[in-house]
């Protein structure tokens, strides 16, 4: 890796070490603080998708090694950097794009549209210049701003008006609020006509970001899970002497290690689409394999909060769900593999 990364990776273990290690169950039990978003805005690592007076900017390999790094001590900064950077890089208003990449303000946008598998009963709707109705499953949603399409198919950005009224229980993320919103405004603004396909956009465009996140998620786990096996004994031997437990963690580095050198290359050049959906597949997947082997390891203490690895399970699924359709994903690919529509019967 050259040498700025290097450098860019060490900055984000700092931070971690500064900032996150110590208060990561804090951060899963009351969120994210306000001094905390201060500082991820500070290292610049909510303005990755737009840099104040220079416009869109994205430097993927240092976004990616960003969102891997905060991901390995706690997936939900990583998200709520992941869902920040999105938000800026639909809007096109200059007091906010300011006001959230400084930290001052957030943002969130809402995907529920692309993902399917929500029998949503609630609108949301445009009448007489007022935005009214309710908006399902919005990750991020005590954001001071929130991007979502309307029913008409228009995507907009609102900025007041709006309150979150029902609280989903969070299986991932808990850092992060989760819930219904309600809204009953007239402020907001127009981003664009073609809503799904702004959003499409946007959300391909974060196959290697998500990816990234995946990756974090399995290489935190799983370093817990090997120190863990160093040091507890049972029938008089380390875990790590006994088999089924040295091979199944041996075989799930061996596999991380070959899908984050694909990760650095890709990273390092300008991937077709195909090559990101391949990586984010897999890297979703091993990340759950990954996490559910390093909970189990730890047995029953694996599930209490204070052991810090229970998170890693529950946010790899959460991952799955809230950034990933694995149906509506395998379809696509099939697609560009068979050079026509593939895999729907």
């Amino acid at each position: 890796m050259e040498e700025e990364y290097e450098i860019l990776e060490n900055t984000v273990k700092d931070f971690n070490a500064k900032y996150i290690e110590n208060n990561a169950l804090k951060i899963e039990n009351e969120g994210i603080t306000e001094s905390l978003l201060k500082s991820l805005s500070e290292q610049g690592f909510l303005s990755m998708a737009y840099q104040v007076g220079a416009g869109k900017n994205l430097d993927m390999k240092a976004y990616s090694i960003i969102l891997e790094n905060l991901a390995k001590v706690s997936p939900s900064v990583a998200v709520k950097v992941l869902i920040t950077n999105a938000f800026l890089s639909v809007v096109n208003e200059e007091e906010v794009l300011s006001e959230v990449s400084q930290g001052s303000k957030s943002g969130t946008v809402v995907f529920s549209e692309l993902l399917g598998g929500y029998n949503s009963k609630e609108r949301l709707k445009i009448e007489n210049g007022r935005l009214e109705g309710k908006k399902e499953f919005v990750l991020g949603s005590n954001s001071d701003y929130i991007v979502t399409i309307v029913d008409s198919g228009e995507l907009v950005l609102v900025k007041s008006g709006f309150k979150s009224v029902a609280s989903h229980k969070k299986l991932g993320f808990r850092g992060l609020e989760f819930s219904t919103v309600s809204f009953d405004t007239k402020d907001f603004s127009m981003i664009g006509k073609e809503g799904i396909d702004i959003l499409r956009k946007t959300y391909d465009e974060m196959s290697i970001p998500i990816s990234a996140v995946a990756l974090g998620i399995s290489e935190g786990s799983l370093a817990k899970a090997i120190e863990y096996g160093k040091v507890r004994m049972a029938f008089n031997h380390y875990l790590k002497d006994f088999q089924p437990i040295a091979f199944n963690l041996t075989t799930n580095m061996a596999e991380l290690s070959i899908l984050k050198q694909y990760f650095r290359d890709i990273t390092s050049s300008n991937p077709a689409g195909r090559e990101s959906l391949y990586l984010k597949i897999r890297a979703i997947e091993i990340a759950k394999e990954v996490s559910k082997n390093s909970l189990q390891t730890h047995g029953g203490y694996g599930y209490l909060e204070d052991f810090g690895v229970e998170k890693f399970y529950r946010d790899s699924m959460a991952l799955s769900i809230l950034f990933y359709n694995e149906e509506k994903e395998m379809e696509k690919l099939a697609e560009m593999i068979f050079e026509s529509r593939a895999g729907f019967v």
